[in-house]
């Protein structure tokens, strides 16, 4: 196999251009399709995780828990009549000059978040009862996408607020700003006005339940979850984007190997009639394809890391930021793809050369 070994390389060597211009083209489709199936990966975690415990109520034709709706403190006095001694309160809203640049702003209840809402702490510390107003925790999301850390500033709806600490829920909270509820009323002219408020699962309101004209009950993490289907649409008609570029790759390696290959039918020729037999001419394209597909697949790698990933660490649109998750769901796919190629890029070829008879191969036909 050493002559067939060399006999592909120097075969590759003389049409490199050619084999560079693939390695690019799979590189880049690599690249693409790599990073779509690492931000898949996140929509899981990020979005599509209800809560067990708690509902929310909010107003029925908003999304109370992002773009916030406006309940008044009757609403909490009505849930305290129906049997709920402390519904909590907090304001969610996105603020910013833009949809564009807007931030997911959420004001919480000092004394009760950390009951409804699990969380890391990444650096610094944590909000609590007695925290100076005007201090903010930052999700860490958030917090690249800002360049903040603790002791920083942070403007939120054009006032300046201290970053306490920087924290990690592993969801779209990550792009939230959390400030207490009495900054948030004053900062949004809310009065006593809020958002939403929180109650525990198993009273006398059910998900789905409607407390009054314009007022329900949904399960809290509901507003992520639809968010989630929407940004999920939107990487699968990536994805398929995706795939047609490589469909279209693989089809024009396939006609380069086989190109490749019919230069050299008549020396294919002879090696079979030495004894050589299939394997001679799968090792042959094996060679070319996996050098191309190699050198493709370190390109797309560095493409990915940094160009692609380094500018979506800095895209935020609605308040929301994306970053990509590493697991098996979103490594498996890319790999696929190039053994898929790889695999393809042989087959087709060596099936056309080796239905060709000897004589065929040697030009006596």
């Amino acid at each position: 196999m050493r002559a067939i070994f060399s006999l592909s390389i120097k075969d590759l060597l003389k049409k490199w251009v050619v084999a560079l211009v693939m390695s690019l083209l799979f590189g880049t489709i690599f690249a693409c399709y790599l990073a779509i199936t690492a931000y898949q990966g996140n929509l899981s975690g990020a979005y599509f995780q209800l809560s067990q415990n708690w509902l929310v109520v909010q107003e029925s034709d908003g999304v109370g828990e992002i773009h916030g709706s406006r309940l008044t403190t009757e609403i909490g006095q009505y849930l305290i009549d129906a049997g709920y001694p402390h519904p909590i309160p907090e304001i969610h809203q996105v603020v910013g000059t833009s949809l564009a640049t807007g931030k997911m702003m959420r004001g919480v209840s000092l004394e009760d978040y950390q009951q409804v809402t699990s969380f890391t702490l990444v650096s610094g510390e944590a909000l609590a009862p007695g925290s100076p107003s005007r201090m903010a925790m930052v999700g860490v999301t958030m917090a690249e996408i800002e360049k903040v850390k603790p002791g920083d500033t942070i403007r939120v709806r054009g006032r300046d607020f201290i970053v306490a600490g920087i924290f990690k829920t592993g969801t779209y909270q990550d792009n939230e700003v959390w400030i207490s509820l009495s900054d948030a009323q004053v900062l949004l002219n809310y009065g006593q006005d809020v958002s939403i408020y929180i109650i525990p699962d198993g009273g006398r309101y059910k998900e789905g339940d409607n407390l009054q004209s314009g007022i329900s009950v949904s399960r809290k993490g509901e507003t992520g979850n639809m968010y989630g289907h929407e940004v999920e649409t939107f990487y699968d008609y990536m994805g398929m984007v995706a795939i047609f570029a490589e469909i279209a790759t693989i089809v024009t390696l396939t006609n380069l190997l086989w190109r490749l290959a019919w230069l050299r039918r008549h020396e294919f020729g002879i090696i079979r009639t030495l004894g050589f037999g299939r394997k001679a001419l799968i090792f042959y394209l094996f060679v070319q394809a996996f050098i191309i597909l190699l050198v493709g697949l370190a390109v797309g790698l560095f493409l990915a890391f940094t160009i692609i990933f380094a500018k979506t660490n800095q895209l935020t649109a609605f308040g929301l930021g994306v970053s990509p998750v590493w697991n098996l769901h979103s490594i498996l796919p890319a790999v696929g793809i190039f053994l898929i190629t790889l695999l393809i890029g042989i087959v087709i070829p060596w099936l056309r050369i080796d239905r060709m008879s000897i004589p065929t191969l040697l030009g006596r036909e």
